[in-house]
């Protein structure tokens, strides 16, 4: 099966979780713990089940290996790529500034956006 670059999530992010603010890690599809057929990163935090990937965007998974369903993350996949229409995950910042980095989660695209925002939490 040939999978469209547009469906490849790159191995080189670093998303931080939507909770924890912990960077993510990257999980192949179709292993024991991601059933799903693309690839995902998940949070490694003790209790913590968040995971994202540029289809679903931040999500967390209910049910029993092998009948899983994912449930979006309240309030977080707010932006998309206009390049490719995949949900933007969040990047570390690396300034001073108040805002939140989002970027785009397909392999070689470098499509992202910065929000202003005034709480220090939100800003990983």
């Amino acid at each position: 099966m040939m999978i469209s670059s547009e469906n490849v999530l790159s191995r080189q992010l670093k998303p931080l979780c939507s909770r924890d603010n912990h960077v993510m890690k990257y999980e192949v599809g179709g292993s024991r713990a991601n059933t799903g057929h693309f690839a995902s990163y998940h949070c490694g935090s003790a209790g913590c089940s968040v995971r994202y990937n540029s289809t679903a965007g931040y999500h967390v998974l209910f049910g029993m290996p092998g009948h899983a369903y994912a449930v979006d993350e309240p309030g977080v996949n707010t932006v998309k790529c206009p390049i490719h229409g995949r949900w933007l995950y969040r990047r570390k910042n690396i300034d001073a500034e108040p805002r939140v980095r989002w970027f785009c989660g397909v392999e070689d695209c470098r499509y992202g956006y910065i929000a202003n925002t005034k709480y220090e939490w939100v800003r990983g």
